[in-house]
């Protein structure tokens, strides 16, 4: 078969390059769209086999493209890439027949799976509508038949389940069947009241018997996964309908990434909220002079004001980092880096507070070191997280190491502190948005909660990963390994 052709259409520079590095790669012909002019102009010129389009483009969006493909019945498959995930934007794209949905920041690996898959559709597609116009004697025929259409279908990821004008089902892939319940070889027809009557689908019996539109779309909930539903009839040159097909396509992704949007925006409203509530509270009673006309009165509290706008000032420092390192367009150029400067850069950074702490410093860095490619900024905001935190949840007293080590195809760097720890059932939470242990311990220590998410996702940039290990009341060891 020709080699597949992939378009496109976002308005970023980034994005399309990026994506279109991945996929020439990989042997796909791509090419790309700044506009949805230009997109329409491209797809009413040249065939595509897959179109992958921004929610968001400078002149129409990515749901009037959709609309546009499907009025002019293009043969092309659809998958929408935003920032801006949410069920409302799913569901719109879905009404509009988009075929998949991959949220932004995406891994190579995701985009190259989708792509696959996406492909491997299209060539079902073809494939059915060519047996179909060879035996208009339904799709029971097609199924016992045509076993490379079979085969294509059960290897797509979304569930796919075909039921025939008589009402039996016909078709029943992998994925379908682990929803089912089924063993993989069933190949029996049965009727759809029958197979799905009792099972988790039986909501989706009476409209596969009767569907009111020729394309229906909904949601189902299936235990802790959420799918966007699709009923298609298809009919013939004269219009009979041959049978239906559902399509369950794995939402849960979606679903998630908006509830932790949500998470976030109310996290971060109220760290913004309460300071500056602070802050107007103490600015009021100067202003009303509570304290007499004395000025010597109000220094405490406009001291307290200043530590609040700081720690505002820090906060949104930190929220501009996590913003750039989920954007891959904007992390610096990438070098060959060597590790010492930023650990000596970053504890130069903490000497005032390593100093009033009285903190023994210990470095180790294994000489011949190998140089690691990453950006310079991104090293150092990660090496000054890391120290930082290390020093201010120490004890007074305490001892923190630093030590790297060049193992296999991996250089790592452990930092280690003899601090507060913490506790066993948070580990897995520290890594997180605005986590912070409530303790007596760090009732009195300033921080946004931010600084080790931004670590772990500025290290899994670099190809790298973060651990942590801790005990409670003894001290914790962050290790980043990243690729040499």
């Amino acid at each position: 078969m020709a080699t597949a052709r992939i378009l496109v259409i976002d308005d970023e520079y980034g994005v399309r390059s990026g994506i279109r590095q991945i996929l020439e790669m990989e042997g796909y012909e791509v090419e790309e769209a700044a506009t949805g002019k230009e997109a329409m102009t491209l797809l009413h010129s040249s065939e595509y086999d897959v179109a992958f389009l921004d929610y968001r483009l400078p002149d129409i969006d990515g749901l009037t493209i959709l609309q546009m493909i499907r009025q002019d019945e293009l043969e092309i498959m659809t998958c929408m890439i935003t920032a801006y995930a949410n069920i409302d934007t799913a569901i719109a794209a879905t009404r509009q027949g988009v075929d998949f949905f991959l949220p932004k920041p995406f891994l190579p690996d995701d985009l190259l799976g989708v792509t696959e898959t996406l492909v491997r559709h299209k060539q079902a597609r073809s494939e059915a509508e060519r047996l179909r116009k060879e035996h208009e004697a339904g799709l029971l025929a097609l199924a016992e038949e045509k076993t490379q259409t079979h085969s294509l279908i059960s290897s797509l990821r979304d569930a796919v389940l075909v039921v025939n004008k008589d009402g039996n089902v016909v078709l029943v892939n992998r994925a379908m069947a682990a929803i089912l319940d089924l063993p993989d070889d069933e190949t029996a027809p049965r009727p759809a009241a029958d197979l799905l009557g009792a099972g988790p689908l039986a909501s989706l019996v009476e409209q596969l018997a009767a569907p009111q539109k020729d394309r229906t779309i909904g949601q189902l909930s299936l235990g802790e996964r959420s799918f966007m539903t699709s009923i298609v009839t298809f009919r013939d040159d004269d219009g009979q309908a041959l049978g239906r097909i559902l399509t369950l396509s794995d939402i849960s992704q979606v679903r998630r990434l908006a509830m932790e949007k949500e998470r976030f925006i109310r996290t971060m409203v109220h760290e913004l909220k309460s300071p500056l509530g602070a802050i107007r509270s103490l600015i009021e009673v100067a202003t009303d002079k509570s304290l007499g006309d004395n000025l010597d009165s109000y220094l405490p509290m406009l001291q307290r004001a200043e530590g609040r706008i700081d720690n505002l000032v820090q906060l949104i420092g930190d929220l501009l980092s996590l913003s750039r390192s989920e954007q891959t367009e904007s992390r610096g150029e990438l070098e060959l880096l060597a590790i010492e400067p930023a650990v000596t850069g970053a504890l130069r950074l903490q000497a005032e507070r390593i100093a009033a702490g009285r903190i023994v410093v210990h470095t180790d860095l294994e000489a011949g070191l190998p140089p690691i490619l990453a950006s310079s900024d991104d090293l150092d905001l990660i090496m000054s997280n890391l120290i930082g935190n290390a020093v201010k949840y120490n004890r007074d007293g305490g001892r923190l190491e630093v030590r790297a080590r060049h193992i296999g195809e991996w250089v790592r760097i452990d930092v280690k502190d003899t601090g507060i720890g913490i506790a066993e059932e948070n580990l897995d939470l520290v890594l997180t948005e605005f986590f912070r242990e409530k303790r007596s311990e760090t009732r009195d220590v300033e921080g946004s909660g931010l600084g080790l998410s931004i670590v772990k996702r500025l290290v899994e940039r670099a190809g790298g990963r973060l651990e942590v290990a801790s005990i409670q009341g003894e001290g914790s060891t962050f290790s980043v390994l990243l690729p040499a």
